[in-house]
């Protein structure tokens, strides 16, 4: 059925995939894999399903944030609890280096928080050390140039000569840029993994409700 899914069906496996992007790859892939199966063998059972009968099966096979947090609780997967500490170690990793000890808060903050996983807080730390200050900083000691020391013996001259090549200024320029640009992207990597817990540990919230 991969070839012909329903539109309505491939939504609801996306949905479900983006309500239990807190759990594991292979636990989040293993279920995926049993719930298509289910629905592709339910749809088997109508010769040509329509639009209502693919909606039926849905229902009957449940809400795709219900089915995380069964998931969850499953797999022992405790929810995120909220905290303003969790998009304050965001702002600390970006820019609290320039504050010396800011981004070393910000990390402690972000390993004691349970938003994120292990693979995200390692990323969080080393992508890049110190933040947008330790990126300014690599770029502003790697400037290479060579002065030389000129002139009269009464009167020495000194001078800078660039010691790279514009090819290898270029690369550099490149490097730099990439540097900066790193912990940016990290900071809405985390952010976009925190709003999931979050969406999870809401979703929880509604199945205990009910």
């Amino acid at each position: 059925m991969n070839g012909t899914r329903h539109r309505e069906v491939g939504e609801y496996l996306r949905s479900l995939q983006r309500s239990m992007g807190d759990l594991l790859a292979h636990r989040r892939d293993e279920i995926l894999s049993e719930i298509e199966e289910h629905i592709e063998s339910a749809l088997a059972e109508v010769p040509t399903p329509t639009d209502a009968d693919v909606r039926n099966v849905l229902e009957r096979v449940g809400v795709p944030a219900d089915i995380a947090a069964e998931a969850r609780q499953r797999f022992g997967i405790k929810p995120a609890r909220r905290s303003w500490t969790d998009p304050a170690a965001i702002i600390l990793l970006v820019i609290g280096g320039f504050t010396i000890v800011g981004w070393f808060v910000g990390v402690v903050l972000l390993w004691i928080s349970d938003a994120w996983n292990t693979r995200d807080k390692i990323i969080g730390t080393l992508v890049v050390p110190g933040g947008l200050a330790g990126a300014l900083g690599v770029v502003l000691a790697s400037v290479n140039s060579v002065c030389v020391v000129s002139g009269p013996v009464g009167g020495p001259v000194s001078s800078c000569e660039s010691s790279s090549s514009t090819l290898g200024t270029t690369l550099w320029w490149i490097v730099g840029v990439l540097l900066v640009i790193a912990p940016i992207v990290t900071a809405v990597y985390l952010s976009r993994r925190l709003r999931q817990a979050r969406r999870a540990s809401d979703a929880d919230d509604i199945a205990v409700g009910s």
